[in-house]
């Protein structure tokens, strides 16, 4: 399959009664595998929830610059946590707390494990993060990320995630929401809930074929049209670090804890989504004990 850049597109289904998004990931979850060494489990967990969070941003308004969606698998699993934060910009990042846990068989439900699903919408630097949270159903992060759909927006939802590794890295992966307006018939349902029984699966559609004709084939029969090309988003992985974020969390850090730092001639602050290394001398330190006294 020849690849091409990494993508969001837009189209609709069953004469207009559902939206469809879709995005390509491919490049994006191979970044993150490269960059956070991921073993195979790992960047799969990681590339279906970095791909959910992109389609969440995307339902959001889209003319409100800086929304973003951020999703922690917090679950007992061998993973760890697990987040994933994607704005409506199509940029995206992730992190996993246990990269390479010891068992090479390892599925993601099982890697995830039992726990819960916490989902925060916002609009930086305005207003407070929505935040809301369900307990995870040990069936696969689509099948959460739906169920989280129909529990905060009481909408008939259908969330598809795949993606497939190869022994040098992540060849395919991406992911679709289908999503009803109010205005759709019960038939209009009823023919989109066959379609996806009835669909191949969505890791074997992506290693074969472009996003386009990944959701042309799934939603084959029910009428689906892609909007136009001028409404596709680009995708990267693009994490919004700065020296500024970085030295934020010492501020909260007490005297005593600082002050070992300054006898140790400073710290290091290491990004856990990109692996950038920020270093604060002890004068940097000094200033946030100045706030302290302040």
């Amino acid at each position: 399959m020849q690849q091409t850049q990494d993508r969001i597109i837009h189209g609709m289904a069953v004469d207009g009664h559902f939206r469809v998004i879709a995005a390509q990931t491919t490049t994006a979850v191979d970044t993150a595998r490269e960059i956070l060494d991921l073993s195979p489990v790992a960047a799969d967990a990681l590339g279906r929830a970095m791909t959910g969070a992109l389609l969440l941003a995307r339902l959001l308004d889209k003319d409100v610059r800086n929304q973003y969606v951020t999703l922690r698998f917090q679950g007992n699993g061998p993973l760890g946590t697990v987040i994933a934060d994607g704005t409506n910009a199509g940029h995206v990042r992730g992190y996993v707390s246990n990269p390479v846990p010891l068992d090479p068989m390892l599925d993601v439900e099982t890697g995830i494990g039992n726990g819960s699903l916490t989902v925060i919408r916002g609009t930086p630097p305005e207003g407070k993060p929505y935040t809301s949270q369900l307990l995870l159903g040990g069936t696969g992060i689509a099948t959460d990320l739906t169920r989280y759909l129909m529990n905060s927006e009481q909408i008939a939802s259908a969330v598809l995630l795949g993606v497939f590794n190869r022994r040098d890295g992540v060849a395919s992966a991406g992911g679709m929401i289908i999503q009803a307006f109010p205005h759709a018939s019960e038939d209009a349902i009823s023919a989109i809930e066959r379609r996806l029984k009835d669909a191949p699966s969505l890791s074997t559609l992506l290693e074969k074929m472009e996003i386009e004709d990944v959701v042309a084939t799934v939603l084959q029969g029910v009428g689906y049209k892609q909007i136009d090309d001028g409404y596709a988003v680009p995708v990267s992985y693009t994490c919004q670090c700065t020296r500024e974020r970085a030295l934020a969390p010492l501020a909260l850090l007490g005297e005593d804890e600082l002050e070992e730092m300054m006898h140790e001639g400073g710290t290091e602050v290491v990004c856990q989504f990109c692996g950038r290394k920020y270093q604060f001398t002890a004068h940097d330190l000094l200033a946030l004990t100045a706030k302290h006294d302040a």
